[in-house]
């Protein structure tokens, strides 16, 4: 019984130890390097020009004026978010 405490009470020490140490803070140009990564393409904001309704009633009036389809997406989340 002993032993198994001694070698838990060395383990949590261990991995506490890790905890206190304060990690590097990035340069601006490593900050800058991995904003370049994940900014979007202009190619992949095409959608942000789709002039996008929000009121169903009026979506439904275009798409039949223009004898088109609608595109209905509904979620209980931030559009952007999980969904």
């Amino acid at each position: 019984m002993k032993r198994v405490a001694v070698m838990t009470g060395l383990l949590l020490s261990g991995a506490l130890s890790g905890w206190a140490e304060t990690p590097e803070r990035p340069t601006p140009q490593e900050l800058e390097k991995k904003a370049a990564i994940i900014k979007p393409r202009p190619d992949e904001l095409k959608w942000q020009h789709i002039p996008w309704l929000t009121d169903v009633a009026e979506a439904v009036r275009l798409a039949k004026q223009e004898q088109r389809p609608i595109f209905l997406w509904a979620t209980t989340d931030e559009p952007l978010e999980r969904c």
